[in-house]
């Protein structure tokens, strides 16, 4: 039995090493061609301002040009404002699934009385962290200076 959990031990490390070497080298292939690639966007982009300059005032194209790309950058980022917010309500539902199967597998495992001890060692650390996260300096007095936290 030891004799196979060590050959998966090895054949587990081994699979690890290639897997590692694997992402090493899509990483740097993927870094030369986002290079070559953003370097030929540079190049059209370039071609289609002097193109648009050839038929009208360098200074209109090359406004024309800014104009689009900011456009561009607003789609994306409203596109990105969309997904984000998607992703915190999906966050938001999963915690709740979480809190109430945790809840459920506690109140299995543990029994009424575990519960009722569980949730009142919860509520006793709430209280506990509150109560010493107030310093003297939480009065609100001219000698408490600014408050340090963020939310506040």
């Amino acid at each position: 039995m030891r004799e196979v959990i060590q050959s998966l031990l090895r054949l587990a490390a081994a699979d690890a090493g290639h897997y590692a070497r694997t992402r090493q080298r899509n990483v740097a292939l993927y870094a030369v061609a986002a290079v070559a690639g953003l370097t030929a966007y540079v190049c059209l982009v370039a071609a289609g301002v002097l193109l648009l300059a050839r038929w009208s005032d360098p200074v209109l194209a090359a406004t024309f040009a800014a104009a689009a790309f900011a456009a561009l950058a607003l789609v994306v980022l409203a596109v990105v404002a969309v997904l984000n917010r998607r992703d915190r309500q999906w966050l938001t539902e999963r915690r709740a699934v979480y809190s109430n199967a945790m809840v459920t597998l506690s109140g299995a495992a543990l029994g009424p009385k575990g519960l009722a001890l569980v949730a009142a060692a919860v509520m006793a650390g709430l209280v506990m962290g509150k109560s010493f996260g107030e310093g003297p300096e939480a009065d609100g007095g001219p000698e408490s200076g600014p408050d340090p936290r963020p939310d506040a």
